[in-house]
């Protein structure tokens, strides 16, 4: 074979391409050894790249997928982030007022118990006071009963039995008030 190649080189003049400084049969055997290269290289390795190239481009697109799901996803946390913040500030507000209304409550029933201690206290207070003025009263009374029978008897120097005396001593008094 490597004899035809050389025989017709030497046949051919500088006629067409061999004008143009073309070598037909050097042409003819580089075409030859590049369809041998390519067929070898399609059929061992062009598949593997081929394959290698597609699960690449496989993995890049289920990249692309899961990016645009976690996106979707993370936006749907975020939604749900702010949803549960809200719902949390409107039961903590909601929490505040009610302690709030119920500190009011049991300050103004404080308010209520100590005003009616108060005024308990300042109605035992008179109470006792009407008593110890009764009392002051009687006791007075009682003295100055002791006195004008002590000064009875002085001015009479008579002594009546003391049931006689209380009686005359209270007619005496009952008849001035």
């Amino acid at each position: 074979m490597f004899n035809f190649f050389m025989f017709a080189a030497e046949e051919t003049e500088a006629k067409g391409l061999a004008a143009l400084g073309i070598d037909g049969q050097a042409f003819i055997v580089q075409l030859i050894t590049f369809l041998l290269v390519f067929v070898v290289l399609y059929k061992f390795v062009f598949h593997r790249v081929v394959q290698i190239l597609e699960k690449r481009q496989k993995t890049i697109e289920e990249g692309v997928k899961l990016t645009t799901e976690m996106q979707a996803e993370k936006e749907q946390l975020d939604e749900e982030i702010a949803r549960v913040k809200r719902k949390t500030r409107e039961e903590a507000d909601e929490l505040i007022a009610q302690t709030r209304d119920k500190a009011s409550l049991i300050l103004k029933q404080a308010e209520e118990k100590s005003q009616t201690k108060a005024d308990q206290i300042i109605k035992e207070a008179k109470q006792k006071i009407v008593e110890e003025s009764e009392k002051a009263k009687r006791k007075l009374e009682k003295e100055v009963v002791e006195m004008i029978i002590t000064a009875t008897e002085e001015v009479t120097r008579l002594k009546l039995d003391e049931d006689k005396d209380r009686q005359l001593v209270s007619k005496v008094l009952k008849e001035r008030a």
